[in-house]
């Protein structure tokens, strides 16, 4: 607490290049959620978010200016990942008091029922970061969407069949099931990873992991549309995005006569369930239904 019967401060944290739909939710839903203070690097810095976001206040809008890589040692054209925990890092430690979520601009942290203060509020006494698991945004048979959930891997081969091995690496999902992470601020032996923090000596900060038991949710827009997939797709598939069986069906398809219809049927395949794998993702406690009403642009 930051004070007698007052809930925990919460800042959030993002460097995106995004459409700015995609920024405003980003904006809407964890002011709406609790947080007293938004900082949002645009690694473009000619983003419309510059406009379109400014005048509150508890929203700072820094550009990414080749002067500001420059200020930190960096430029704009290293690796994405090594700015992004360059920014977040450098985001940790302006912050005194309460707590800090990292997230990315296509996420939304989300606990049923509290906002995200109420929600930290109840960690034991003592504890120094939370990490929530991802729930992935997946098409529905019969229109609209849910969350898939990371299921246990031995499940997956009965609901994905011949096509298990894309799934299986990361639990049922294609991105990323490990979540993100929101930590105490202040620490000064502290790291920041992309999923969670480790000391400087490298060992990972230990935390309560919360998910559906908790009603806690990362809720992961990781394939909204076909374009915005396949535009990220190179860049996934040469970083971590993608788990490997994945990165092999790519360059099976790259090498096919017409790539263009192999990589869309493919999008379809992962981000698009059929009504028995939906039946079989209910049954194994895989499928996030009921959905704040802020989760949709």
């Amino acid at each position: 607490m930051d004070g007698a019967g007052a809930l925990p401060r919460l800042t959030v944290a993002t460097i995106a290049r995004e459409p700015l739909p995609v920024l405003e939710r980003f904006v809407r839903w964890h002011l709406s959620q609790g947080a007293e203070r938004i900082i949002l690097f645009l690694d473009d810095p000619d983003d419309p978010a510059r406009g379109a976001l400014s005048g509150d206040p508890r929203v700072e809008l820094r550009p990414c200016t080749a002067g500001f890589w420059a200020s930190i040692g960096l430029s704009a054209d290293t690796r994405f990942t090594r700015r992004q925990r360059a920014v977040m890092t450098m985001a940790y430690r302006e912050i005194s008091g309460g707590w800090v979520l990292i997230l990315d601009a296509d996420e939304l942290m989300w606990m049923r029922g509290r906002s995200l203060p109420e929600g930290l509020a109840t960690l034991p006494q003592g504890t120094d970061t939370l990490r929530v698991t991802s729930a992935e945004q997946v098409g529905l048979p019969r229109g609209g969407e849910a969350f898939r959930m990371p299921i246990d891997r031995g499940l997956v081969n009965g609901i994905y069949g011949e096509d298990a091995a894309l799934f299986r690496p990361r639990f049922g999902l294609v991105g990323h099931p490990e979540g993100k992470s929101i930590h105490r601020a202040g620490l000064s032996d502290i790291r920041l990873k992309l999923h969670w923090a480790v000391t400087e000596a490298g060992a990972v900060i230990e935390g309560p992991l919360w998910g559906a038991a908790e009603e806690a949710h990362l809720l992961h827009y990781f394939a909204p549309g076909y374009d915005r997939w396949r535009s990220k797709m190179d860049w996934r598939a040469g970083a971590h995005g993608f788990a490997g069986p994945l990165k092999d069906r790519l360059a099976e398809i790259a090498g096919m006569p017409d790539p263009e219809a192999g990589y869309r049927a493919l999008y379809d395949r992962l981000h698009a369930l059929t009504a028995e794998e939906e039946a079989a993702l209910d049954a194994a406690g895989g499928l996030l239904r009921l959905l704040p009403p802020l989760a949709v642009v």
